[in-house]
């Protein structure tokens, strides 16, 4: 059965907020999150599955932001190192209004990697900041 949109518009890039630290981000380009979870069959007796295994949920993310909103993660990050921030949770909220706004949290947030990739005539910088993420919850 297909749901009705809200004012018959779908979600956009327009529609999504994330939240850093307390702070609404507006230097961020892009935010990718998903779980995965290995599940395999188990086989006994002939070649048919019997059952299946469940194993772990693996969450991962990352997120694109422009450099200088790194620039002031890096300022103030202990000892200026944003690998060293202590988890956090980052809010994504989807939605126009508060009425319709829907979201997910992505908890226990730590960043894996932080560098800085130019090129002759860029006309921003773009990072990429990989994340270990401890659970995805959508609420």
């Amino acid at each position: 059965m297909a749901v009705a949109l809200i004012n018959g518009v779908n979600y956009s890039w327009a529609d999504i907020k994330l939240v850093l630290f307390g702070v609404p981000v507006i230097g961020i380009t892009k935010i990718s999150y998903k779980n995965k979870q290995n599940k395999t069959n188990n086989y006994g007796y002939g070649n048919q599955p019997i059952s299946r295994g469940y194993g772990q949920i693996e969450p991962e993310g990352s997120i694109d932001i422009y450099q200088d909103e790194l620039r002031r993660i890096i300022a103030a990050a202990p000892n200026r190192d944003p690998l060293q921030i202590g988890m956090f949770d980052i809010p994504v909220l989807f939605g126009n209004n508060l009425a319709s706004t829907s979201r997910d949290i992505l908890r226990s947030c730590e960043f894996l990697e932080e560098g800085v990739e130019a090129a002759q005539n860029d006309t921003k910088l773009i990072v990429t900041l990989p994340l270990i993420i401890g659970k995805i919850d959508h609420l």
